[in-house]
């Protein structure tokens, strides 16, 4: 992306007055939405057969009781010996805990061959062993390494991973990514609640300047006969730059899952000269991204046809993106100090009448723009033939992001998929929490 903006500056070096003449409108900032998220599992808990597990730390509570024959318990320490269900009883600390009757919860618990953790040197050392990992407690992350994936399931129990040590960082010094998942490694993340910084419910922070600027999970492959396979579900990534980054020969399916917060396009595929991106989203949601929700990029010549992404849209696809006209960015402020200029050129060619049918009022009488999936195509790379697969299905629709001619001519594909403002699927002030039936619909879909 960076050869775009010194390309477009030197065409208005060289006398493209249209673009030195445009100066940046005054930012209005992007909070973030911190009200928490419910979720639920298609199981009510799951154990793992190596380690034990301190039910009195990862279900507060008392009175613990099993009808088991692959599980023993003593006191509150649970022990498994085989894969397979079992019934736990057990009265919670919290006395408004989801499924409580007569003061007592009752949990099918779902025992997997997998080691327990309850701290993230137990994460890493079970990960760096090819080992699934199910995770009894919330998690912090411990210094800047990532997590390197080799073939694991990461069963979450809805737990929260703050890895802000990793991706942590700021504008001018980005974070890290806090798992890679490369050249042929299998991922799968499952019922997980991640942080890239973790802010109290109600703070008043600005994505732009937010704590998070690396990825949570980075999916590469840079060998075709590798094929990267990642499986997220059922999962919340919160407060990162991006959230999810995908490059070559990828695999990856994203379902029941909400990603918001963003300080850059929220999940990301890049064509490359390397086999493409295969990315399915089924029935998940978006929400409160600087730029927009998803974007397909890329920025050198692919080998063949097979190097250009293809995004497969399942069920329903929320993304909760609309942007004012002086709100509406193609960059983040993560790509340096020319960022206002090129979004100074989208701002201004918004604000020209022949555009306002991209636009919806909202409640408050602002004028909005949805900026949902975006493709895009620079640098040497001729143009970006992504495809994308019943967009239409999930309420968007194709539109040009309006650049002037010569610019054009740099960013070869510049494309938006966005909410037609004719038929409105997600008003422009709606929240992502605002849905009252999410939690089901994330699990089971939209009925």
């Amino acid at each position: 992306m960076k050869k775009v903006v010194l390309a477009i500056m030197v065409v208005a070096i060289i006398g493209t007055m249209c673009f030195a003449a445009i100066s940046c409108k005054d930012d209005v900032s992007t909070a973030v939405d911190s009200a928490p998220i419910n979720m639920k599992m298609d199981c009510n808990y799951y154990v793992g057969t190596e380690g034990t597990v301190d039910l009195s730390t990862a279900l507060p509570g008392s009175d613990y009781a099993i009808t088991a024959t692959n599980a023993t318990l003593s006191g509150s320490t649970l022990t498994v010996n085989g894969e397979g269900d079992f019934t736990l009883t057990y009265k919670p600390t919290d006395k408004d805990a989801e499924g409580i009757k007569d003061g007592v919860v009752t949990l099918k618990m779902h025992a997997v061959n997998g080691v327990n953790v309850t701290d993230w040197a137990g994460l890493v050392s079970a990960i760096g062993e090819a080992k699934d990992v199910v995770i009894q407690k919330d998690l912090v992350s411990e210094g800047k390494d990532a997590v390197e994936m080799i073939d694991s399931t990461i069963y979450g129990n809805m737990k929260n991973v703050l890895v802000n040590s990793i991706v942590g960082g700021t504008v001018k010094s980005r974070g890290g990514n806090a798992f890679n998942v490369a050249n042929g490694a299998k991922a799968v993340f499952k019922d997980i609640y991640f942080y890239g910084y973790q802010y109290e419910e109600g703070a008043e922070v600005i994505l732009e300047t937010c704590e998070g600027y690396g990825q949570i999970v980075n999916g590469i492959s840079t060998d075709n006969s590798k094929r990267t396979d990642i499986t997220i579900s059922h999962c919340v990534f919160e407060n990162s730059q991006k959230m999810v980054y995908l490059k070559g020969a990828v695999d990856c399916v994203v379902e029941g899952t909400v990603m918001r917060n963003g300080a850059d396009a929220l999940l990301a595929a890049e064509t490359c000269q390397y086999d493409g991106v295969n990315l399915t989203v089924r029935n998940s949601a978006f929400a409160n991204s600087v730029v927009c929700g998803i974007i397909l990029c890329g920025w050198t010549e692919v080998a063949n046809e097979k190097g250009y992404c293809t995004l497969n849209l399942e069920g329903f696809v929320d993304i909760y993106n609309w942007k004012s006209r002086d709100t509406a960015k193609l960059m983040p402020a993560t790509e340096g100090w020319y960022v206002d200029l090129v979004n100074g050129i989208v701002q201004d060619q918004l604000g020209k009448e022949e555009y306002n049918h991209y636009f919806s009022k909202g409640s408050d009488g602002t004028q909005y723009v949805h900026f949902g999936i975006v493709i895009l195509a620079t640098g040497s790379l001729s143009s970006n033939k992504a495809t994308i697969n019943d967009a239409e299905n999930v309420g968007l629709v194709l539109k040009e992001i309006p650049l002037p001619k010569l610019a054009q001519n740099i960013a070869k594909t510049c494309l938006l998929y966005g909410i037609d403002p004719q038929k409105i699927t997600i008003e422009p002030t709606a929240k992502l929490t605002d849905n009252e039936n999410l939690a089901d619909e994330l699990l089971h879909g939209r009925q």
